[in-house]
């Protein structure tokens, strides 16, 4: 039974669910750390029972279309709460990926060094988990193109103008 989660049935709508509680919750934006921990730890439950199923889904389907992963629960974890820890940035999650605007500028070096990447065509950083073999090429679509693909959520830290609701 999940008592911060409602019974995600993929990665994507955990990691979905978990986003918007860390900005809720996340003691970085006036949240309590015991909350975060509990989030934390069901967050991680959650994730290696999803990730199971998504590599037993992976191993079955002969088309090779679902692909299995060696992501783990602390690298979105470690992601969302650095970006929490920087002023000014505007965080959207399309399907995976983590797109990141606003005032970046400020946070180049902490962006880099946290593995995002800069897209001089959407003129965003970006950060997805990187599976092992895969290799990263340009993509030609446009962000309306990826919003209306892979749904859009956005947020920025608690406590600035323009929050945007959950």
């Amino acid at each position: 039974m999940t008592k911060y989660f409602n019974n995600p049935a993929t990665l994507d709508e955990l990691k979905h669910q978990y986003k918007h509680l860390a900005q809720k919750h996340h003691p970085d934006v006036g949240g309590d750390t015991a909350v975060m921990q509990a989030i934390n730890a069901e967050y991680s439950e959650r994730f290696e029972v999803l990730k199971r199923s998504q590599n037993t889904a992976a191993a079955e389907d002969t088309t090779g279309r679902t692909r299995a992963t060696t992501e783990s629960a602390g690298d979105f974890i470690q992601i969302v709460t650095t970006l929490l820890n920087l002023d000014g940035l505007e965080i959207e999650l399309c399907g995976r990926w983590l797109w990141i605007g606003g005032n970046t500028r400020a946070h180049k070096e902490a962006l880099k060094a946290a593995g995002c990447r800069w897209s001089s065509s959407k003129k965003l950083w970006s950060w997805h988990f990187a599976e092992d073999g895969d290799k990263w090429h340009r993509g030609s679509k446009s962000m309306s193109q990826i919003r209306s693909k892979y749904g859009s959520t956005s947020f920025r830290r608690a406590g600035e103008a323009d929050t945007l609701p959950a």
